[in-house]
């Protein structure tokens, strides 16, 4: 695919999903898919929740014309997702019932497309998982859906976040000459740019849990086309070096329900966003600090991608600087103190 398909895919991205978001709007609170305002909510006043159909139709549109791989599994698997959001903004299901879905959604991608044949090795070359390559890719999968469903907030968070991501994934996929994952990559960053005008601060919709594990999940399609053949691979640690902040923030979550005592997926208002917004930050400054914390991050991932040890050493090194900014700002307590009872924010 030269220069010139990558752009057409790009406008198509990007157009279509800014044509169908005011529709999408419009259908959303006609579907009564409304974000009422609560303590853990940020919002004000009741919004829209359909962002999702919109990015949605974008992916499509420029899918028929890219020609992404695996089209039928990578679009249905996406529309699952998309719809499962929908009912949980609509319905609220239960955790259960909705990891359920999650899971069937994933499983169904996993064992008709793509999977992690190879992971980076921090010791050395790359590693072939074998058999472990469908609970490996699933595990994958699942944890990006979520994590940028954990992070979606706060206006513009989640939709800038990924375009920053995709953006970076879209260089290491042509570097690496994987132009099945470029694809998609410019796909993603095309739709990105077309929502962020509706929902940046002052959102007029949000993306709602439906449009933000289908970003969740479009980022793991890429990274998971890209660790296909051995050879010229996207590894683990370079999505994950990009995604640092949802990441750090997943990782926070899980340690901050366990020194609390309470199951993983009860939901708290201690997240990054919560914390930088309760501190005195704008919602503007929140996302301008998670914008540029992820710029440095995925510039430090395409500059070390292929050195797989040194993009693990640069991970681990900035996952702990980040834990301690996350100890700083009250995500997580410190260790000296995780037996002093809960935390004032749940």
């Amino acid at each position: 695919m030269d220069l010139a398909r990558y752009a057409v895919v790009f406008a198509i991205a990007l157009a279509v999903t800014a044509a169908m978001t005011p529709l999408a709007r419009r259908l959303a609170l006609r579907m009564g898919l409304v974000d009422v305002p609560n303590p853990r909510r940020i919002n004000k006043v009741p919004m829209p929740t359909g962002g999702g159909m919109a990015i949605f139709a974008g992916f499509l549109a420029a899918a028929l014309v890219g020609g992404i791989p695996h089209f039928g599994i990578t679009v249905l698997s996406a529309f699952l997702i998309l719809l499962l959001g929908m009912l949980d903004d609509r319905y609220e299901l239960s955790a259960g019932v909705k990891f359920a879905g999650q899971f069937a959604a994933v499983l169904f991608y996993v064992l008709f497309g793509p999977r992690i044949e190879f992971m980076s090795n921090p010791f050395g070359e790359m590693l072939y998982v074998g058999k472990l390559s469908i609970p490996l890719t699933m595990l994958w999968v699942l944890t990006l859906v979520n994590i940028m469903n954990f992070i979606d907030g706060i206006d513009g968070l989640t939709t800038g976040i990924t375009l920053i991501g995709a953006v970076a994934l879209t260089t290491l996929a042509l570097l690496l000459g994987r132009l099945d994952a470029a694809v998609l990559a410019v796909i993603v960053v095309g739709v990105s740019l077309g929502f962020l005008p509706y929902n940046f601060n002052p959102a007029r919709v949000y993306l709602g849990d439906g449009g933000a594990m289908l970003l969740g999940f479009l980022l793991a399609a890429i990274s998971t086309e890209g660790a296909l053949k051995g050879a010229a691979t996207i590894g683990i640690s370079v999505p994950i070096l990009i995604l640092a902040v949802p990441v750090t923030d997943l990782l926070c979550a899980v340690v901050r329900r366990f020194q609390q005592g309470v199951p993983i997926y009860q939901a708290d208002r201690s997240h990054f966003h919560h914390r930088l917004l309760d501190l005195g930050f704008t919602q503007r400054q929140v996302v301008y600090v998670a914008y540029l914390i992820t710029g440095f991050s995925a510039t430090m991932a395409i500059l070390t991608a292929h050195l797989s040890r040194t993009t693990w050493i640069v991970a681990v090194v900035l996952g702990l600087i980040f834990i301690y900014g996350s100890m700083r700002v009250g995500m997580i307590r410190p260790l000296h103190e995780w037996n002093k009872g809960d935390t004032k924010d749940v």
